[in-house]
C-alpha cells in the first residue's frame, strides 16, 4: 500500500483521515469514490457554500439519510425522473454508506465495492425499446427479482 502526503483532487472528495494526518491510502480512494457515487445519486456537489450550514457538506448531509427510505427518495437527483428501480436505490445507498464511513478500516476494499455495483447492475437491466410513433429510443429500467446477495 502506497501512502502519499501530497494533496490529490479537491477538498470535498478527501477522506477525513487525510485532513487529520495528511496520509492518503487506498481506503481514502474508496471514500472519494463514495463521494462520487453520492454526487450521482443526488446531483449535488461535494461542497456547496450556497446551502445552509447543515447541508453544505454533501457527505455530512446525506449520510444520516442513506438508510431512511423516505429521506433517500427525496434526496435523489430530480434529473433522474424516477428512472431507476426502487429496490436498487436502497442497495445503491448501502454501497455509498459503506464507502463514506469516517473510519477507513470499516470501508470495504474497492474490489468489493465493484462487485456490489456489478451485482446491482445485474439486478436492474436497462431495456432498449423502440418507440413506434416517435423516432429514436426510449429506455425503461426493470427491476429483476433476485436472491439477496449480501454485500
Amino acid at each position: 500500500m502506497k501512502v502519499s502526503t501530497q494533496m490529490v483532487g479537491s477538498f470535498g472528495y478527501s477522506a477525513p483521515e487525510f485532513a487529520m494526518s495528511g496520509l492518503y491510502t487506498v481506503k481514502s480512494d474508496v471514500y472519494s469514490f463514495g463521494v462520487v457515487l453520492l454526487e450521482l445519486l443526488t446531483g449535488r456537489t461535494p461542497l456547496d457554500s450556497s446551502r445552509t450550514r447543515s447541508e453544505q457538506s454533501l457527505v455530512g448531509w446525506a449520510t444520516p439519510q442513506l438508510h431512511d427510505i423516505d429521506a433517500l427518495a427525496k434526496m435523489v437527483d430530480r434529473a433522474l425522473k424516477g428512472m431507476y428501480p426502487a429496490k436498487s436505490l436502497s442497495r445503491f445507498a448501502d454501497i455509498i454508506a459503506l464507502c463514506v464511513q469516517s473510519e477507513p478500516e470499516f470501508r470495504p476494499p474497492m474490489s468489493e465495492v465493484v462487485q456490489a455495483l456489478v451485482r446491482l447492475m445485474r439486478r436492474a437491466s436497462i431495456v432498449k425499446m423502440c418507440s413506434g410513433d416517435e423516432p429514436g429510443f426510449s429506455y425503461r429500467i426493470m427491476d429483476h427479482e433476485a436472491a439477496e446477495i449480501p454485500f
